[in-house]
This record gives structure tokens, C-alpha cells and sequence, in this order.
């Protein structure tokens, strides 16, 4: 995707970021949004409908109707014949993460990964998100994988942030300093 398609993404889902909370609809949205792009996902002919430069603007909105007018918000059904209308079918998934972003700051959400080792236990995992939160000042939505090779500890990714408590990491660190030293 280009810089100016990221842009225009931006623009969009601003636009119905704001809409949908005016109107007290930001779940329904967000929900519709994710269904819609499940769809196109597992739907190979409708991907090759939406996607299509070929058919003509008003035959693709009608059949988004059909398809979906009654499994979606009105609103996501507006927004959906507008990108078809103005030709930026190709932003949707660019869009819905913008709308996710923009939802999570609104509700002063973050979304965290952790990495174990080991499954975690429910204290243990509540433990990390208490900290988590302690930390941001934020609610924490926790992700949770399991990776062995890490050996212990865990790792976590939260934003642009690498928190390495895991024993790799601690015992990549020691070979560091120790090949430094010498």
C-alpha cells in the first residue's frame, strides 16, 4: 500500500470513527467491519467481486445489498457503497485497523502480546496485565502465546516496546557483555 492509500485510510476511517460515535454504534461497526473482511477472506467469489476494477459501480453496490444488508449496520452498509462509489475498495483492511486504533484510544485500550514459555496461570497472567496497566496508566487487552524455544520468562511486545524477560534473552545479553569484555 502507498503512503497516500495509508492517508486516505486515515481520512475514512476518521470520518466513520466519529459517525459511528455520534450515533453510539462503534461496537456494531467494528463488529460488521471484521465480519465483512471474514467474508471477503473465506468467500473467493465475493474477493473477486469487491475487488473487481470491471464492474460497474452501481452493480457492485447493489450487490453488496443483497449480500449483506441484512447482516450489517446501515451505516457500514453507507460505507462500504461509498468506498465502492468512490473506487477505494482496496483501503478496507486499512481502514478497519485505523477504526481499531482509533476505538482503543478512545476507550484507553492497549493491546499487549505476551510470549511464555510455558502456558501461564490465570494468576500469573492476571499479574502481567495488573503490571501491564500499572505501567501504561491504560486498560491492557492481553494476547497470549506459548513458545518453548524462549526457555522461561516471557517476553512482551506492547506497541513499539520489546519487554525480554525471558531466560534466551537474559543468557543472549550475558554472551553479549562477555564477548564485549574480551
Amino acid at each position: 500500500m502507498a503512503a497516500q492509500d495509508t492517508r486516505a485510510a486515515r481520512r475514512y476511517a476518521t470520518a466513520l470513527f466519529d459517525l459511528a460515535q455520534k450515533r453510539g454504534k462503534l461496537d456494531a461497526i467494528e463488529s460488521d467491519l471484521d465480519t465483512v473482511l471474514d467474508l471477503l477472506r473465506l468467500t473467493p467469489a465475493l474477493r473477486q467481486m469487491w475487488d473487481s476494477p470491471l464492474l460497474p459501480a452501481g452493480r457492485k453496490r447493489d450487490l453488496i445489498g443483497r449480500v449483506l444488508g441484512e447482516s450489517v449496520d446501515g451505516l457500514t452498509l453507507s460505507f462500504l457503497r461509498l468506498l465502492v462509489d468512490k473506487r477505494r475498495e482496496d483501503i478496507l483492511e486499512i481502514v478497519r485497523r485505523e477504526i481499531r486504533q482509533l476505538a482503543d484510544a478512545a476507550r484507553r485500550l492497549v493491546r499487549a502480546e505476551a510470549t511464555f514459555a510455558v502456558p501461564p496461570t490465570p494468576d500469573e497472567q492476571a499479574g502481567l496485565i495488573r503490571s501491564l496497566e500499572q505501567r501504561t496508566g491504560e486498560h491492557v487487552d492481553l494476547t497470549v502465546h506459548v513458545d518453548p524455544s524462549i526457555l522461561g520468562g516471557v517476553v512482551v511486545r506492547l506497541h513499539d516496546t520489546v519487554i525480554d524477560g525471558s531466560v534466551r534473552g537474559t543468557l543472549e545479553r550475558l554472551r553479549e557483555q562477555l564477548l564485549q569484555e574480551t
